[in-house]
């Protein structure tokens, strides 16, 4: 089966939108973003004056613009028929939906890593909390994918539950890079220049999205490749992954003070 030829499927632009699915996932995410949405505002115009949230919420609803770019490199698609359509592009219809997605993909777990280096996150503690990251932001996916909101066509290598392994993997190399440019922006500008956030961690999402899954794009779309090439691509794709979340761990470290300019973390 290892040279079994699979060959290249167009994406389904007549994929039909599950109307319930949909509206549940939309309506969960948004009341969950607009939650935020209060605390970030509540912070910001509190006695405190803090506007770090309100920040970190504006730029993760940028990074929305990279899904049509995300969806090619990975061959994931959402149905476009029925859909509360947002923005398109590449042939991919980005709904509404996944820009509540992706602010509760980015933000929170910025948030969460950021505050863990502050605290000086030791090596096993670090592995663990991704352990448990991975765990979370595969499971929330995986039950999008179950309820037809999005999917994964042709051939993927290492599939679980609908959602490619290495994908999920690619997914959380991007949130970490992210959470390293926020962390930057936030603790060393100070005033009105700690909205460079806006623009630099969407763009480090992207920095991190597109070496991390060329590996098993290169190949998902060579026309005839096989088993023999795709899984091997995929598990480079993994390990370049693993490598974006290791430098992270010492990254933020520095950011937040925790370890010397040149200190092995």
């Amino acid at each position: 089966m290892g040279s079994q030829y699979l060959g290249i499927e167009a994406r389904p632009l007549d994929a039909v939108m599950p109307a319930l699915a949909q509206d549940i996932v939309t309506g969960v995410t948004a009341t969950l973003v607009a939650l935020l949405c209060l605390y970030a505002f509540w912070q910001a115009f509190s006695a405190k004056r803090n506007d770090r949230w309100l920040i970190m919420l504006v730029a993760a609803s940028l990074t929305i613009l990279m899904e049509p770019f995300a969806c090619f490199m990975v061959k994931a698609h959402h149905p476009a028929v029925g859909a509360y359509v947002l923005l398109t592009g590449l042939d991919v219809t980005v709904p509404w939906q996944l820009l509540f997605f992706y602010i509760l993909y980015f933000a929170p777990t910025a948030a969460f890593l950021i505050w863990r280096a502050s605290n000086g996150v030791s090596a096993t503690r670090y592995w663990l909390d991704f352990a448990g990251i991975f765990l979370l932001l595969w499971g929330a996916e995986a039950l999008a994918i179950h309820f037809g909101v999005w999917f994964f066509f042709d051939y993927n290598p290492f599939e679980v539950a609908g959602l490619p392994l290495w994908v999920a993997l690619t997914n959380i190399s991007a949130v970490y890079a992210w959470a390293v440019a926020a962390s930057y922006c936030l603790d060393h500008l100070k005033g009105a220049a700690r909205w460079f956030t806006v623009l630099a961690a969407p763009f480090a999402a992207i920095a991190a999205y597109g070496p991390v899954s060329l590996p098993a794009a290169v190949v998902l779309y060579r026309d005839g490749a096989g088993y023999d090439q795709t899984q091997p691509a995929a598990a480079i794709s993994v390990l370049v992954g693993l490598g974006f979340v290791f430098a992270a761990r010492h990254l933020l470290l520095l950011s937040a003070g925790r370890i010397r300019p040149g200190a092995i973390a």
